[in-house]
């Protein structure tokens, strides 16, 4: 692999599509084959240039600060394996470019390094506290179980089910069509299904709501209010599953409505409600957490202010008096540089 990678195969243009020779090498060549040259115990080089090297444990560390449910699913993707290491590749390289170029003995570069190192500190502080709150939160379960029931029962409205359809459909979009020539396509297609063709599959072909399209028409499962008045109208006006609307005009379009199948206003069971209530009182118990957390700091009786320092932080802004006598400079100078 050392041999056949090169740095610049890693440029921007690789980075962007993917597409170019450093991929090649990757899908292709010794990695595909399985063959490794730059080996070092468990923390094996995988890409170097002249000013840098990115390492496995450069790329674990790196996997450790995208999202949870992002990393999952790098392992068994190449092309996303390789735009992470092109990423660490180009950091790792400017890094090291600036640390040549002294960027890093500027004070001020100092000090916002300072402040960033503060800033993760405090991060992981952070998580910390989220995680106790949570621990906390899970030692009281059963407390909270009891309490769920008892919100259940006494605020049932708010777990009422409004009416629910599901359906699918058919969209002539009025930006392609006239609102005749729409609807004559929509009654065209009408008599086609009742004539024995497959809803979703005339819906895939030619409907111009491609989203729903892809699925076949699928809408899925709505309520009244979720819809413009006019689809919702006609789509809960249905009486059994597999009965296809007249077409059906909103601000979007001209529309088939399939409805696939109805459900009626209820009352959410106790075990569906229970995990929503446990999960609201959760939310705010650890938030309370943290903010009890903050306040600690925020409130500490022993933080001592430097008043004078701080009041000479403050520039006031200028009086309307001496923004008079200023005006006349600044149009000179306006009218100077205009001239230029």
């Amino acid at each position: 692999m050392e041999s056949s990678l090169r740095v610049g195969n890693l440029g921007r243009k690789a980075m962007a599509v993917l597409g170019g020779a450093f991929l090649a090498v990757f899908c292709q060549g010794s990695w595909a084959e399985g063959r490794t040259n730059a080996t070092d115990g468990d923390n094996p080089m995988l890409v170097k240039n002249e000013w840098t090297e990115v390492r496995k444990s450069d790329y674990e560390t790196a996997l450790l600060r995208l999202p949870e449910n992002i990393r999952e699913g790098f392992s068994g993707d190449q092309k996303r394996i390789i735009q992470l290491l092109s990423r660490i590749l180009r950091d790792k390289t400017m890094a090291a470019q600036a640390r040549a170029e002294k960027l890093d003995q500027n004070p001020k570069t100092k000090a916002l390094l300072a402040a960033e190192i503060d800033r993760f500190y405090a991060g992981l502080h952070m998580n910390k506290v989220e995680q106790d709150a949570a621990e906390a939160f899970t030692k009281r379960e059963v407390e909270y179980t009891a309490r769920a029931k008892e919100i259940y029962i006494t605020d049932r409205k708010k777990y009422e089910t409004p009416e629910q359809v599901s359906a699918a459909h058919i969209l002539f979009d009025l930006k392609n069509h006239s609102q005749e020539e729409g609807l004559k396509l929509a009654q065209e297609t009408r008599k086609k299904i009742l004539a024995g063709a497959d809803f979703g599959k005339v819906a895939k072909q030619i409907s111009e709501d491609r989203g729903s399209a892809n699925r076949m028409g699928d809408l899925g499962w709505f309520s009244y209010e979720v819809m413009v008045p006019e689809f919702s109208k006609v789509a809960f006006s249905l009486k059994n599953a597999g009965d296809v609307s007249e077409p059906v005009l909103t601000g979007f379009g001209w529309h088939l409505i399939l409805l696939k199948g109805k459900k009626e206003a209820g009352l959410m069971p106790l075990e569906k409600a229970q995990e929503k209530i446990m999960e609201e009182q959760k939310q705010k118990f650890v938030e309370e957490y943290i903010n009890r957390e903050l306040a600690k700091i925020d409130d500490d009786s022993k933080a001592v202010l430097n008043e004078a320092a701080i009041d000479a932080l403050y520039v006031a802004p200028p009086s309307s008096e001496a923004l008079k006598q200023l005006m006349p400079e600044m149009t000179k100078k306006s009218e100077a540089k205009s001239g230029q």
